[in-house]
């Protein structure tokens, strides 16, 4: 699945916030989870291939200050290996953060994810997805996240 060019695809639409998310047509939605804090939608095309959307306040912060709070709470968490890069996402300015979890133990695994982040309004939108085999899934990676809409 890493050709994600001959990919077909199809839109989710993110009831009420306008928002319309793009995965391969064998991609199923799921309903957010509530102790997931500010999840909206999660969607999974198999083992291995999930992503999440977050909707949360953005206190007057641009999309690099939404990924500056992110990136304190994730390395609270454990996470590490930061790197971010400036973005187009949702059809506006925004941010690509990518970090590492690190399992420690028998049968340890590196799991690498990105989290992309744009504002609008008094919300900030945030698309995140992950992988143990990153370089295989990171060009579907980047064309779920070009194809995310955000209007308004």
């Amino acid at each position: 699945m890493s050709d994600a060019g001959n990919t077909a695809w199809k839109a989710i639409d993110i009831v009420p916030y306008g928002a319309i998310l793009h995965v391969p047509a064998d991609w199923e939605a799921l309903p957010p989870v509530p102790a997931n804090g500010p999840e909206i939608l999660r969607a999974t095309g198999g083992p291995g291939r999930n992503l999440i959307v977050f909707k949360v306040p953005a206190r007057s912060l641009t999309a690099a200050g939404v990924a500056d709070k992110a990136q304190e709470r994730l390395e609270a968490h454990g996470y590490d290996d930061f790197s971010r890069a400036q973005v187009r996402f949702g059809g506006r300015p925004g941010v690509a953060l990518d970090f590492v979890n690190r399992r420690t133990g028998e049968g340890a695994v590196l799991h690498r994810t990105r989290e992309y982040f744009a504002v609008r309004g008094n919300a900030a939108f945030v698309l995140g997805m992950g992988s143990t085999t990153w370089e295989e899934h990171l060009p579907l990676i980047e064309e779920i996240a070009e194809r995310f809409e955000l209007p308004g």
